[in-house]
């Protein structure tokens, strides 16, 4: 089978995702679908999120901090994938697996602020079939993905419900791509805007607070959750950045904040020039 992710809505706070872990995505995987097809709909979502600059990296205990190499052996990515269902021992629904994972830029921890926050997160289209889409049941907004004859083979929630794609149900084409009749009007571009956005501004944030920001002490537990030594020691050192510094990163902050609101306004502004581009383009009279 073919798969082409389609996006299923963005990362958010606990409150608004079911009353799950911030920022983290559940994706779920029909058991009986062969494994070979489960690790193949897994590389294409890994391939959609490294075009965008961001790797999936696994959170339950005993995989924590693993993150799914496209590039890998079949058999690793096998052994992960089981691993993976296995660690999800908080929640089991007979006949799926489940995972759960973030989405944080390449380089960076799922730790480092900016780095997960208002991620897009996608779920794997299956060509002839449909994404329907949802919210609640403890699940935050989901989308169910199903192939031509209903079956239902993925599920994918915890997307934030204040931030729903526009369109309850996508139909992926045979050919393994979403019509451009199923899309929203302007998608073609917002969409793109809104990839180059989240790539740019997460990029910034989390390199501003890689650099600038002294940590909180790390706590005990952060080593169950994934922290890699190497984390962990460039963590330590940060901590020792001198206080006489404080006065300045305030000030860097207060003109971090100025370019983010500047950055947000440009943002609406493209949302808005590109819906009216669309309709100027439905409508060749009104350019006369």
């Amino acid at each position: 089978m073919t798969y082409t992710p389609v996006r299923s809505g963005f990362t958010g706070p606990s409150a608004k995702i079911g009353g799950s872990t911030d920022y983290h995505i559940d994706l779920k995987l029909l058991e009986s679908l062969p494994v070979a097809e489960r690790v193949k709909a897994l590389d294409a979502l890994a391939s959609q999120y490294r075009s965008i600059g961001r790797e999936i990296e696994f959170s339950n205990p005993s995989v924590a901090g693993a993150r799914w190499s496209s590039e890998a052996d079949l058999a690793d990515k096998v052994d992960l994938l089981n691993r993976a269902a296995a660690a999800h021992a908080h929640s089991r629904h007979p006949g799926w697996q489940s995972l759960d994972f973030y989405v944080p830029f390449k380089g960076k921890s799922r730790f480092d602020q900016g780095a997960v926050e208002g991620a897009s997160i996608f779920i794997p289209g299956v060509a002839g079939g449909k994404v329907t889409r949802g919210e609640g049941d403890g699940y935050g907004y989901f989308s169910e993905a199903s192939d031509p004859s209903g079956r239902v083979l993925f599920r994918v929630g915890h997307g934030d419900i204040s931030r729903p794609e526009e369109e309850s149900i996508v139909a992926v084409s045979p050919s393994g791509s979403t019509p451009s009749d199923q899309q929203p009007k302007g998608t073609e571009t917002s969409d793109e805007a809104q990839r180059l956005l989240e790539t740019f501004m997460g990029t910034v944030l989390a390199d501003y607070v890689k650099g600038r920001k002294t940590p909180e002490t790390p706590k005990i537990e952060d080593k169950d959750k994934g922290i890699t030594r190497d984390e962990l020691k460039e963590i330590l050192a940060l901590k020792q950045m001198s206080e006489s510094e404080t006065e300045a990163k305030n000030a860097e902050a207060r003109r971090l904040g100025q370019f983010v609101s500047a950055l947000e306004a440009t943002k609406a502004r493209m949302a808005q020039a590109s819906a009216q581009a669309m309709q100027a383009f439905k409508s060749p009279a009104s350019l006369v």
